[in-house]
This record gives structure tokens, C-alpha cells and sequence, in this order.
């Protein structure tokens, strides 16, 4: 599995957990949309990914015609989310997001609804627990730049995020995740690996002086035993895949708790002073 952007990008292989194959979208189906994404009880504002499974292939950036709703399932609490059409190199992604609060331990279901009254629903449960143990090494001469998660934590998430100033004057935002990477270490830990250059290359940086980096930031995420395994899975290798708790639909959409942590991208120093040799940090090495 190669680094892929969080969480909206769109994956068609099938997994190897017992499930049937990946839905074939110019198939006649009784499906309605696919879901992906999670509610975040650590943030002020929730996204969530809705895409019609249309009998097309096509994509469009139109918004689509659907209301989706989230519905607290202990106190019947419903909110309507508001749609926001983003392009990413995939093409165009359906948003919909809230501002309304997330507790920690709360359910919910998400549904999405046709004007013609089809529906495609997810449960959503959301950790108990906000605080999770996190220890990230990192450092000009570190590589790779490493996170490990103690405890007995689903560890769901290990994701780069980048702020690049580019010489237009924009800044553009990157994320990668790195849940690839994943290795259950013998005490029962998560860790996960980014190599710098790996990640550098896909935003058109030089891996040793990253010129316009502004800044670089580890977001780790972990969830309830309702998320799939975590070792070697990230949350877009789920969409498009039947038999994660979505009715009437494809997809996946959990709850999660994160933390954040800044970090210095790191090289490989080899040799002392003047004649030191500095090499990237890259997986293929």
C-alpha cells in the first residue's frame, strides 16, 4: 500500500478481512451512497464524505441532491449537515460538515437521504476515553521520524500534515497517511514510520531543504473496537467495500479521538562537521 492522502480518497481494492469483493459502481444496485470518514471528538467541526453510487463512473462537481443528517442515539438529537463540493487530484469530493458537538461515549447514525425517500445509514461510536499515550521521535538527524501509541488503544490513524508556501503566493495543505507503516510492537504499542523524503516527493519538495515548508505536524488517531483492524489499514481502504455496518450503502464512518504533534522532518547525517554527508530520509533506503 503506498502513502495516500487521509481519509477522502477513494480505494477499490479488496481487502483481505472476510469481505465480500469491492462494489462494482456501473453495477445495478440496490445501494445508495457510500460514507467515509469520522467524527472527531477532539475538534470543533466534523467532516463526513457522501458520494451517490450513480451508474457512472464519472465524476461530478455538482453538489449532489441528498440530505444528510446526524442523529444522536441517546437523545434522538438530529443535525442537518451542510454540503461543500472540494477538488482534490481525485476529482471532485462531496463534504458535509457540523460545528454541533461531539461528546466522548456518544452514539450516533448517519443518514443520508434521496429526494425519493432511499436511504443509506452508519452507526458511529465515539471513544470513551479522550487521552491516549503518544511518544513521537523526531529531529534533523532522526530517521524515520517515529510515532508509537501505548496501551490498549485501536489505533486507527497516523497521519503527516503539511502548511507549503508555493511561489504564487498560496499556501497548500497536504495530508498523508501513514497507517501502512503500522507494527504491533511485542509490549502490544502501535508504531508507524514517516519517512520525510517519501512524503516531500509528492508535494514537489527538495527532501533536504524543503523550501516553503511552513510547518509539519504527526495527528494521531484512535477509535473503539467497531473500527477494522488496524495493522496495514487505513480508513480509504474501506470505502467502496461492503459488510462495515453501512446499511443500504458502501463505506465506513467511525468515531475517534486524536492528538496533534509538530514535528522536525528528519535526514540522514553521515560523517562529522564540515565533511558531514546528508542524505533524505526515505523508505527505500
Amino acid at each position: 500500500m503506498s502513502r495516500r492522502a487521509l481519509r477522502l480518497g477513494v480505494a477499490l481494492a479488496a481487502l483481505a478481512l472476510g469481505c465480500e469483493v469491492p462494489l462494482d459502481p456501473i453495477e445495478p444496485s440496490d445501494l445508495y451512497f457510500s460514507m467515509s470518514g469520522y467524527l472527531d471528538a477532539s475538534v470543533d467541526t466534523q467532516w463526513v464524505r457522501v458520494e451517490p453510487l450513480a451508474q457512472t463512473t464519472a465524476p461530478d462537481a455538482a453538489p449532489i441532491d441528498a440530505a444528510v443528517t446526524l442523529v444522536d442515539l441517546g437523545t434522538g438529537a438530529e443535525v442537518a449537515l451542510t454540503q461543500r463540493v472540494r477538488s482534490f487530484p481525485t476529482g471532485p469530493a462531496h463534504l458535509f460538515w457540523t460545528t454541533a458537538p461531539v461528546p466522548l461515549g456518544a452514539r450516533y447514525r448517519l443518514d443520508a437521504r434521496r429526494p425519493d425517500g432511499a436511504e443509506t445509514s452508519a452507526p458511529i461510536e465515539i471513544p470513551a476515553d479522550g487521552s491516549f499515550d503518544l511518544a513521537v521521535r523526531t529531529g534533523g538527524s532522526v530517521c524515520p521520524t517515529t510515532v508509537v501509541v501505548s496501551g490498549d488503544q485501536r489505533v486507527v490513524e497516523v497521519q503527516a500534515r503539511y502548511r507549503v508556501a508555493r511561489p504564487d503566493g498560496q499556501v497548500a495543505e497536504f495530508r498523508f497517511s501513514h497507517a501502512d507503516s503500522f507494527q504491533r510492537l511485542d509490549d502490544g504499542s502501535i508504531r508507524a514510520s514517516i519517512y520525510f523524503a517519501d512524503d516531500a516527493r509528492r508535494m514537489d519538495l527538495d527532501p533536504i531543504r524543503p523550501r516553503g515548508l511552513l510547518s509539519a505536524e504527526v495527528v494521531t488517531a484512535v477509535a473503539t473496537e467497531a473500527w477494522p483492524d488496524p495493522v496495514g489499514l487505513a480508513l480509504e481502504d474501506v470505502l467502496q467495500v461492503e459488510g462495515f455496518g453501512v446499511e443500504n450503502g458502501v463505506g465506513f464512518v467511525g468515531g475517534a479521538v486524536t492528538e496533534r504533534e509538530p514535528f522536525v522532518p528528519g535526514v540522514i547525517v553521515i560523517g562529522f562537521g564540515p565533511d558531514a554527508t546528508v542524505l533524505p530520509c526515505t523508505s527505500s533506503r
